[in-house]
């Protein structure tokens, strides 16, 4: 393996790496650019030793012939399995293929948008892939929004055509009324199901609805029924054409549709699994949601380019998350902290279920405190490692590699891309020395859709994308995130990372979910004030003062919260991102 840039030098720049890039074809001038920063600088540029697989040549090709592949290699092998039925390639591609032929018959066109507003599902993945089939553009709608936030997204991304849960119509009535929506292909939830499929307490009331038609709709099953797959014929998507538009998180004002195109998509598909790959056949537990960038990067892309098989989980529910990867045979985890949080939690299900197949666990969407990774291999056996991603950088911008390069408090090293933190003033600054981080790749996508002046700001024209997230980088080449910009607490001149706060809450044994947040503060500008949900044997034993004497033994007096509010649980967004913006809200 390669030694961290610091202490190789140009050494670093060795046969391997310019194989690896040049079989990219990586911009020499971003490479030219980055050989000028010197080692002790932070800047980092990935070195393919530090991978579990080579890289092969990234094909020109659409995400859906990548899929093409895979379907033909791996025809009688299952590809999905959703509410315990299990799909071939060969049947999945044949629904795809109906599933094109039909958005033909409506007259969706390539370059056009086909929106989708379903829960992870069979459904969702024909959906997607059937668009990319045609040339045409997938947006997937939150189906927790409402009409309004939805209609936000419809309107923005120019869709015209939506397939979407039939128990969600009324939140896109008044588009379809109006003539925006000209098209709704409804689906139900059961459509797709195993007769004997195991359904969880959360979603049975859901699940239990009986179907119903829904006027002025296209029914899928029905539609499906009734086409011919379209046959093979000559593919025109070009790499460089859009693949799909995700919505960013919007936490800053009205979300952002984040263009990608279909060489973002495959680009990352290989990266991914190539990048981390230690198993013989994956089986992918999805509990990310597919409007979420980790939905497809983390679960779904790399899974079926790999001839492995994606159990789409459509709502959240602990002991089904259990049941599942203990049925299946689950070997690969992606998931939010308080996942991990949750499942350490709940000694009866450890005991019902032993999650013995699971060789692999990544944390995303945030980082994973220390003190869980530690408990987490000490109950498994298996290495749980963080990771850091956004949707402009279609997920898994930054990996920890398990027993390759890895390290427990960093987010990891980027994959097969660059990272270097910056000043205010965009100067590169010293390693170890906290700054923007900015990130370059080409997996980083095209742009915002229609906002220029926030394209103009963050992607920049030599490639650099501003992430608007601190971190820094160590001597090991490794980043390590402390917040977003925006979440810093500055108490007395000093910038506080509330991450950092919470890696020492976290520590505490009765603490299961912790956030922090700046309160406004007279004499010190912002004070620290911890929210904490407790363990149920905790609750209403533990004190606030005893919280604050735990963090006065590992934190520096400035540092530790000077108020405590405990919750019976903390707000959380789609995929499991506890959301400091709403424990501000409260503080109003």
């Amino acid at each position: 393996m390669m030694k961290p840039r610091k202490e190789a030098g140009n050494g670093f720049y060795d046969q391997a790496f310019w194989d690896c890039y040049h079989g990219l074809n990586y911009p020499e001038a971003w490479i030219a650019q980055g050989r000028t920063y010197a080692p002790d600088k932070a800047y980092v540029i990935s070195h393919p030793t530090w991978y579990q697989g080579r890289l092969p040549e990234i094909p020109d090709i659409s995400i859906y012939q990548l899929f093409r592949k895979s379907a033909k290699a791996h025809a009688r092998e299952t590809a999905v399995i959703f509410f315990d039925r299990k799909t071939t390639y060969g049947e999945l591609d044949a629904m795809v293929g109906r599933y094109a032929a039909l958005l033909t018959d409506l007259g969706v066109k390539p370059g056009d948008v086909v929106a989708t507003m379903l829960p992870n599902s069979l459904q969702h993945i024909v959906a997607f892939l059937g668009a990319s089939r045609i040339g045409a553009v997938h947006t997937p709608v939150n189906v927790m929004y409402k009409a309004d936030e939805a209609a936000y997204q419809i309107e923005d991304s120019g869709a015209t055509t939506a397939v979407i849960l039939d128990l969600l119509y009324d939140t896109l009535k008044p588009l379809h009324e109006t003539g925006v929506l000209r098209n709704i292909i409804v689906t139900n939830l059961k459509d797709f199901a195993a007769p004997d499929a195991v359904i969880s307490d959360s979603i049975k009331p859901l699940f239990d609805i009986p179907k119903a038609p829904v006027p002025g709709t296209i029914d899928l099953v029905e539609a499906l029924e009734k086409q011919t797959a379209l046959p093979p014929q000559p593919h025109t998507v070009a790499g460089s054409d859009t693949a799909f538009i995700l919505y960013t998180a919007g936490t800053t004002g009205r979300a952002k549709g984040v263009v990608s195109t279909h060489r973002n998509l495959v680009f990352n598909t290989l990266t991914h699994t190539h990048a981390f790959r230690n198993w013989d056949r994956e089986i992918n537990f999805s509990i990310m949601p597919m409007f979420h960038t980790a939905g497809y990067f983390l679960h779904l892309l790399p899974t079926l380019y790999q001839g492995g098989t994606v159990i789409p989980i459509p709502m959240f529910d602990l002991e089904e998350c259990f049941r599942t990867i203990h049925t299946w045979g689950v070997n690969v985890l992606f998931a939010p902290p308080t996942l991990f949080t949750a499942m350490l939690s709940k000694q009866e299900l450890l005991d019902r279920y032993p999650l013995t197949t699971l060789t692999t666990a990544v944390g995303c969407g945030a980082p994973v405190p220390v003190a869980i990774q530690e408990e987490w291999h000490g109950w498994t056996g298996t290495l749980l490692v963080n990771g850091w991603g956004m949707t402009e950088t279609n997920s898994g911008g930054i990996m920890s590699i398990p027993g390759l390069k890895e390290k427990s408090d960093a987010i990891g090293v980027p994959v097969f891309a660059e990272v270097k933190i910056v000043d205010q003033e965009g100067f590169i600054l010293p390693r170890n020395a906290p700054g923007e981080i900015c990130y370059r790749g080409l997996q980083v996508a095209k742009r915002y859709l229609n906002k220029p002046e926030d394209t103009e700001k963050a992607f920049l024209p030599d490639g650099w994308f501003k992430t608007g997230d601190c971190g820094f980088l160590d001597d090991d080449d490794f980043v390590h995130f402390v917040d977003r910009l925006k979440d810093l607490i500055v108490a007395s001149g000093y910038n506080i990372a509330p991450c950092e706060i919470e890696n020492v809450l976290y520590k505490h044994p009765d603490v299961v979910e912790a956030a922090v947040v700046g309160v406004p503060d007279d004499y010190r500008g912002e004070t620290v004030k911890a929210f904490i949900a407790l363990t149920p044997q905790a609750k209403g034993n533990i004190t606030q003062q005893e919280i604050i004497d735990f963090c006065k033994t590992q934190l520096a007096t400035f540092k530790v919260p000077r108020a405590v509010e405990f919750m019976d649980a903390l707000p959380k967004s789609g995929v499991g991102k506890i959301l400091r913006r709403k424990l501000k809200q409260t503080l109003k």
